[in-house]
């Protein structure tokens, strides 16, 4: 199979968040109103060895100063007037104030082709999805690109798709991260049955401040990693376990990768949660 991935990123807001699963946290992590990152992605990894990241963004603000950044369409159909397709779309990103935020964005009225530049201001930009849609069509006319004022790509909501490239985060600045839960399933084998030794496997990769500004090579990151996979011929459950409660620091990069076990990529589910506080 050729690599691919469908990726979904939401952020929930603390009033959103099942009271269920709020009441096994402690109080003082309780009272700073958590929110909860939910990245779900269904993908087929590569028929390769080694590991490669999933459906990565394109490039990363990664600032300290919170800037503008601007957005359209290669389709003049993607446009917010009642004609349109992609009228709008949600960014996940960090604002000015170091806050993880859901912030909706307004294609040109007339012409998608037309350059918009936003009135909110971003630290960096992780994720986008289409929010609502005109009466031309329910995905993408033409390929949705936010982009830097320089004209550098982000991150792109491709053609007749309503969810764009991203499956990695950054812990904002005087906030923590922790994973709260973790499931891999195979969802198809790649030769139409589970052979003892296929399978999955998905790394999670976290890059603190620290070892971000040290140069290190990844492969010198040893312990920066975690590895899970889902592999056998009788089970379609994740055979490996999430570390639950693991957490991680203020400023540390989280990205995904996946790799097929003995070089014959099939398809699976993965449904990661993280909840982010301010310290």
């Amino acid at each position: 199979m050729a690599e691919a991935a469908t990726i979904r990123m939401r952020l929930q807001e603390f009033k959103d968040i099942g009271a269920g699963f709020l009441l096994a946290l402690p109080l003082t992590i309780r009272a700073m109103q958590p929110q909860l990152l939910r990245i779900h992605i269904v993908g087929t990894p590569a028929d390769a060895a080694g590991f490669s990241e999933i459906k990565p963004c394109t490039a990363y603000l990664d600032l300290a100063t919170a800037v503008a950044i601007e957005h359209l369409s290669s389709d003049a159909l993607d446009k917010s007037g009642a004609a349109g397709a992609v009228q709008s779309f949600y960014t996940i990103g960090i604002d000015e104030l170091d806050e993880l935020v859901t912030r909706l964005e307004t294609q040109h009225v007339t012409d998608g082709t037309t350059v918009v530049t936003t009135t909110n201001l971003y630290k960096d930009v992780f994720h986008a999805y289409a929010a609502a849609h005109g009466t031309q069509d329910m995905d993408a006319e033409g390929t949705i690109t936010i982009r830097k004022i320089d004209d550098t790509a982000l991150t792109t909501i491709p053609i007749t798709k309503n969810e764009s490239l991203g499956s990695a985060f950054k812990v904002p600045d005087n906030h923590v991260a922790m994973l709260a839960f973790g499931l891999l399933r195979r969802l198809a084998p790649a030769a139409g049955v589970y052979a003892a030794d296929e399978g999955v496997r998905i790394r999670i990769i976290y890059i603190d401040p620290i070892d971000g500004e040290s140069g290190m090579a990844a492969a010198d990151r040893c312990n920066n990693w975690i590895d899970v996979e889902s592999v056998g011929g009788y089970t379609t459950q994740a055979a490996g376990q999430f570390p639950i409660g693991q957490c991680f620091e203020s400023g540390t990069w989280i990205h995904l990768q996946h790799s097929s076990k003995v070089d014959a990529g099939e398809l699976y589910d993965l449904l990661l949660e993280f909840l982010i506080w301010k310290k």
